[in-house]
C-alpha cells in the first residue's frame, strides 16, 4: 500500500529535520567556548537596542539609570551602564502591557508561563509567540538529540514538571504527565516494548515520591533504559547516587544513561543551563574530595541562547548570576536578568587538584561551563546551606527509604533545628531515625555545632498535608 501524501510529507520532514540537527552539531562540535561568547556579544546588542526602542518599561528603567541615548552605547557600555534587573524591578513594578514590546500583539501570543512565586515577592511570567513555540520545538530536539541521541533511539519524554511546564518535540514522543506518580509509571510500564529509551523528567522532590511509588507497584527497572533529567531545584550528589540506586544504573562507571539536571526561569526560558555527563563527573570527582562542603553544580550553557555575566564578585569569583537571553523576538525583552543564584565561572586552572583527566574535560567541551553554589536566599547561615541538609536525607540508603525527601529548616537561639518527613507507609521508627540523622550531622559539623535533627511521620509533619507537587516546597523557615 502507498503511503499518503500526508504521510510522505511527514516522512520527508522528520528526514529534513535529522539532517538539520546532524549539520548543527557537526558545527557546533568545531566551536570554542570562546568563538561563542564573541558571537553572543553581538546578539547582547541586538537585543538590548530591542528593548530600548521597544519596551515602555525598560524605557523608564534607563532613563532613571541615566542612560539617554541607548542606541550609542557599545557592549562594554551596555555591562556598565544598562541596570540590573530583577524580578521586583520588572514584574512586581510594571503591568504586563508595559513589559511586552510593542512589536508584540495580544494575537502573537501563543503562551504564558507562570513562576512557582517561591520567593515571596510575587509572580513573574514567560510570554510565547506561536512563532517561538514552533522554534522551542526545533530546540528541545536538538538538545534531545545532543544528550540521548533520538534520531537513532525511539525515546518517551516523561514529563512530570509541574506547574504547567510543557513541552513539545518533533522527534521523540511526549507525555505530559504533571504530578501524577500513577499515571507516570502505568504510561511507561504500558509502552516499554514501544521504545528503546525514557527520559523522566521531574523535580527532586517528585521524583522521590515516584521512586517510592514504584517501589511499592515493584517496577522493575532492568529491562528499561531510563534517563532522568531534575529541574525546579537544586540536589546533592547524595541525591543522584540514590535515584542510580533505585534505577539500576552504574552512574560512575560506563553507563550511558544519564540522571542530570537542567536549570530556568519561568521568565527567562527553561533549560538554559544544563549538565552532561563531562561535568557531572567533575562534580562527583569534587563531592569524593575532603573536606565535606557545599558541592557546585557544574552547568553548561550555550552562548548563542543566552549571554551570562557574573556580577558582584568576591574574592573567590563568586557572585550573582545575571542573564540576558538572545531572542530578537522575546515577547518580554529583559536584559541582564538578576537571577537570584550565585555563581563562578569554571576555567581549566580552577580543577587544580583533580585527576588530569578530569581537568581537561572543560577543553573538550564547546560551551562554557559555571559552577551554581546554591540561591543565596536559601543559605542559613555562612556554614550551613539547605543543600546540606538535603544531602543528609540521602546519605544512608536506608534511611533515604524511610523519608518522604520533605524538610523543615529552622534557626533559633540553640541552633539550626531540622524537621524531616518520613514516607507515606512508612514504619520505621521515627526516634530511631532521628539518631541516625543526627550522627550524620554531627559528622558533617565537625568541630562546629551540629543541626539538631528530628523525624516526624508523614501525617504529623507541620508541612506534609500541603505537599502536593505543584509548587515548590519552601524548606527554610523563613524569620521577621
Amino acid at each position: 500500500m502507498f503511503p499518503s501524501p500526508q504521510d510522505l510529507s511527514g516522512s520527508i520532514g522528520r528526514t529534513y529535520q535529522r539532517m538539520r540537527r546532524r549539520a548543527l552539531l557537526s558545527l557546533l562540535a568545531r566551536q570554542t567556548p570562546e568563538k561563542l561568547i564573541r558571537r553572543s556579544e553581538a546578539g547582547l546588542l541586538r537585543c538590548f537596542r530591542r528593548a530600548a526602542a521597544r519596551s515602555p518599561a525598560y524605557r523608564t528603567l534607563l532613563a532613571e539609570a541615566g542612560v539617554t541615548s541607548p542606541r550609542s552605547l557599545s557592549v562594554k557600555e551596555i555591562l556598565d551602564r544598562a541596570p540590573i534587573l530583577d524580578k521586583a524591578s520588572t514584574f512586581g513594578r510594571f503591568p504586563l502591557h508595559e513589559l511586552i514590546a510593542d512589536d508584540i500583539s495580544a494575537e502573537d501570543l501563543a503562551g504564558i508561563l507562570t513562576s512557582s512565586g517561591y520567593g515571596g515577592s510575587g509572580f513573574a511570567f514567560g510570554l510565547s509567540t506561536h512563532g517561538r513555540k514552533r522554534a522551542a520545538a526545533h530546540g528541545i530536539d536538538l538538545g534531545l538529540e545532543l544528550a540521548f541521541s533520538i534520531d537513532r533511539r525511539s525515546t518517551l519524554v516523561v514529563n512530570c514538571l509541574p506547574m504547567g511546564v510543557v513541552f513539545s518535540s518533533e522527534a521523540a514522543c511526549i507525555a505530559n504527565v504533571s504530578v501524577r506518580e500513577d499515571m507516570a509509571l502505568a504510561i511507561m510500564r504500558r509502552s516499554a516494548p514501544l521504545f528503546r529509551q525514557f527520559v523522566l523528567c521531574a523535580d527532586p522532590l517528585f521524583l522521590k515520591r515516584f521512586l517510592d511509588y514504584a517501589g511499592e507497584q515493584r517496577m522493575d527497572w532492568s529491562g528499561i533504559s531510563t534517563h532522568v533529567i531534575l529541574g525546579g531545584e537544586t540536589f546533592p550528589e547524595e541525591f543522584r547516587s540514590y535515584v542510580a540506586g533505585k534505577l539500576g544504573i552504574a552512574i560512575d562507571g560506563k553507563d550511558p544513561r544519564l540522571i542530570g539536571s537542567t536549570m530556568g526561569t519561568a521568565e527567562l526560558g527553561l533549560n538554559l543551563f544544563f549538565e552532561t555527563p563531562e561535568t557531572v563527573a567533575l562534580r562527583r570527582a569534587w563531592t569524593a574530595a575532603p573536606p565535606p562542603a557545599l558541592r557546585p553544580t557544574y552547568f553548561c550553557y550555550d552562548p548563542l541562547r543566552s549571554y551570562v555575566e557574573i556580577v558582584d564578585t568576591d574574592g573567590h569569583g563568586v557572585g550573582e548570576l545575571v542573564i540576558t537571553v538572545l531572542d530578537a523576538r522575546a515577547p518580554i525583552p529583559l536584559v541582564r536578568y538578576r537571577t537570584g543564584d550565585l555563581a563562578y565561572r569554571v576555567r581549566p586552572d580552577d580543577l587544580r587538584g583533580m585527576r588530569e583527566e578530569l581537568r581537561t574535560l572543560p577543553e573538550r567541551l564547546p560551551f562554557p561551563i559555571v559552577a551554581l553554589v546554591g540561591r543565596r536566599s536559601d543559605w542559613v547561615d555562612p556554614r550551613w546551606h539547605v543543600d546540606h541538609f538535603k544531602a543528609l536525607a540521602y546519605r544512608d540508603p536506608v534511611i533515604a527509604d524511610e523519608l518522604s525527601g520533605a524538610f523543615r529548616v529552622r534557626r533559633s537561639d540553640s541552633g539550626i533545628e531540622l524537621e524531616y518527613q518520613q514516607r507515606r507507609g512508612s514504619s520505621a521508627d521515627p526516634a530511631f531515625l532521628a539518631r541516625r540523622l543526627g550522627e550524620l550531622s554531627a559528622a558533617d559539623a565537625g568541630d562546629s555545632r551540629a543541626p539538631r535533627a528530628t523525624c516526624l511521620p508523614y501525617g504529623d509533619f507541620p508541612q506534609g498535608m500541603s505537599l502536593d507537587y505543584e509548587r515548590k516546597f519552601a524548606y527554610l523557615v523563613r524569620t521577621a
